[in-house]
């Protein structure tokens, strides 16, 4: 499966992914015409006390693109919390089986 699917968004968090406690971030799941695919925590950062960052400006680095990539999903849905991106039409790029990106459908809002 190769290609832009458009779909919807089906599940909108923001907290520690479950299995791996030390990733936090934006985790998302999509519905695509009938299946599903999840972003593979592509939006989280690694907060654990075994990642080594080389520099402290590398993981404040990291944390802030994390936090501004949140603010422009949030402003392209023109919502206010993770919460309400449930149900918001997004077209879904896959690459191989695999998630690559996505983005609001703002031209439908």
């Amino acid at each position: 499966m190769t290609g832009k699917f458009l779909g919807k968004i089906t599940f909108a968090e923001y907290g520690t992914v479950k299995e791996y406690p030390f990733l936090i971030g934006l985790q998302l799941s999509f519905v695509l015409d009938g299946c599903s695919v999840s972003d593979g925590s592509k939006y989280t950062v690694n907060m654990g006390e075994e990642c080594s960052w080389n520099f402290a400006a590398e993981k404040t680095n990291a944390v802030t693109a994390s936090i501004e990539k949140v603010y422009k999903i949030l402003n392209d849905a023109k919502v206010n919390y993770v919460s309400q991106l449930i149900g918001k039409p997004v077209e879904v790029t896959i690459e191989e089986n695999l998630f690559r990106s996505f983005r609001i459908l703002t031209e439908v809002l």
